[in-house]
């Protein structure tokens, strides 16, 4: 069975899954779309090949349709999702999942009442360089896990001007973690477990709207590892996250699917990684979710524990202080 899938809001990035499967998948296909913008509408639709439709209303009605692909601004992933889970779609929304824990509660658990799947798009969990370090974790050649440190920057927010909707505090808190800082967030848990306190900064040094563009986080693991992040939305691309252990390091370039390893102190080598379309490969494990049952590789509980390590970086970067996570997030990542 084929996924017939609906895509929400028609930005850049609407583009690059479609894109990801157009053609190119016998498990999702994308067979219409909305936005309020009616030329993007027709852009989308021509392009891809699809229908679209009116409203978001009259999308959800459509009983043809089976899922939606959601990628609207932030603050609207809560409602969006809500709507269509009450229409009993199927739901991929891109990350961060919601802005807040109270909205992703509420998100969650719309879900769960009508029994549809819930994905969130974090997609370099689905990496070919985070796979094989969790391969290399689980054979155990790092022994004691000691420090991870993360890095994902882009030049992104010095090109905003105050009519761009991720321009602004309230859809982009402290700087870069919700478009970027989340990715690794999502990663550093992965690897490392729960995130029990955080310890963040972030200041504007360079851009002209008003929101951060330099944020750096402290992190404390429920394992007793600690962590770093580094997220700048006003410098040149870059991002990595590197493993240090008691036996051995790793260092990952995760975007581009280079990872070497330092085993026992011996010179560092570099490992064959053969590239994979997270983009594709998460959109399909979500059609096969719908279809076959399995579980998506993103828990909703560890997407509802990102959101709160999210927005505990942006009380503690406003606070100036610690911020500790509660019991019920660290849960999320426990086995």
């Amino acid at each position: 069975m084929t996924i017939k899938a609906a895509s929400i809001g028609l930005g850049w990035w609407s583009g690059e899954l479609a894109k990801s499967i157009n053609g190119n998948s016998h498990l999702i296909q994308i067979v219409s779309c909305y936005s309020r913008d009616k030329t993007k509408r027709w852009e989308f639709a021509n392009r891809f090949e699809s229908g679209h439709h009116d409203s978001y209303e009259a999308l959800l009605a459509d009983s043809t349709i089976d899922a939606v692909i959601i990628s609207t601004p932030h603050s609207l992933h809560a409602e969006h999702v809500i709507q269509a889970a009450e229409a009993g779609k199927h739901v991929f929304v891109e990350k961060p999942f919601t802005l807040t824990v109270e909205s992703a509660r509420k998100a969650t658990a719309a879900c769960r009442s009508a029994g549809v799947v819930l994905a969130v798009g974090h997609n370099r969990r689905f990496s070919a360089s985070a796979s094989r370090l969790k391969e290399l974790q689980v054979e155990g050649i790092f022994g004691t896990l000691l420090h991870l440190e993360a890095n994902f920057s882009a030049p992104g927010a010095l090109a905003y001007t105050p009519d761009r909707w991720r321009a602004n505090r309230l859809e982009s808190p402290a700087g870069g973690i919700a478009a970027l800082g989340i990715h690794l967030i999502d990663l550093l848990c992965y690897f490392a477990g729960s995130i029990t306190r955080v310890s963040a900064q972030a200041k504007r040094r360079a851009v002209t709207v008003d929101m951060d563009d330099t944020t750096s986080v402290l992190f404390e693991f429920d394992s007793g590892a600690t962590g770093y992040l580094g997220c700048m939305f006003a410098c040149p691309y870059t991002s990595f996250l590197n493993v240090y252990g008691t036996n051995a390091n790793a260092f990952a370039k995760v975007d581009t699917d280079n990872l070497s390893t330092q085993i026992n102190g011996e010179q560092e080598s570099a490992l064959v990684i053969e590239p994979i379309d997270t983009l594709k490969l998460e959109l399909e494990d979500f059609a096969l979710s719908c279809t076959q049952g399995t579980p998506f590789r993103v828990t909703p509980e560890q997407a509802v524990s990102n959101v709160a390590v999210m927005e505990a970086i942006a009380l503690s970067a406003s606070a100036g202080s610690p911020v500790d996570i509660e019991d019920e997030f660290t849960e999320a990542w426990k086995n």
